[in-house]
């Protein structure tokens, strides 16, 4: 696919799932290239493809865009850590419950499972006791009480 039909499959106005057939590891080249869109949508849209691709093949593309100045892309990683293996969120999860952003801690709570490592989950007590927002911290504790620790 070229980078200009990927731009347009990707543009759809209601995104469904459908959205991403015909898309595979032929496009990550491609999809680097849209994850650096001045379009901070595009952009976002871009992560959540990659994050449906092999976890080897995109991790150091998803490691990059977990630090843009867009928060929306940001907040795309955090979300699109669901779609990895626990293993590959890990690094990625560990900068983003950090990050300034409380949309971006939001959804890094929300994507950590049981089966992440143990630091993410002691890290997920702390924000449950130290978050400057009381928001994220009541979140910590729902997320604590689903995973039953």
């Amino acid at each position: 696919m070229t980078l200009e039909q990927l731009r347009s499959q990707l543009s759809m106005i209601e995104p469904n799932e459908g959205m991403y057939n015909g898309i595979d590891a032929s496009d990550i080249t491609h999809l680097e290239q849209l994850v650096q869109d001045t379009e901070a949508w595009m952009a976002s849209r871009a992560v959540f493809t990659l994050s449906k691709l092999p976890d080897s093949l995109v991790l150091p593309i998803l490691a990059r865009a977990a630090g843009d100045a867009h928060e929306e892309v940001r907040v795309a990683v955090a979300s699109s850590i669901r779609n990895l293996s626990p293993e590959s969120g890990d690094a990625l999860l560990i900068k983003l419950l950090d990050d300034s952003s409380l949309g971006v801690r939001k959804f890094a709570v929300l994507s950590i499972s049981a089966a992440h490592n143990p630091t993410i989950l002691e890290q997920l007590q702390t924000i449950r006791t130290n978050d400057s927002v009381s928001a994220i911290r009541d979140l910590a504790q729902d997320k604590l009480r689903d995973l039953r620790l």
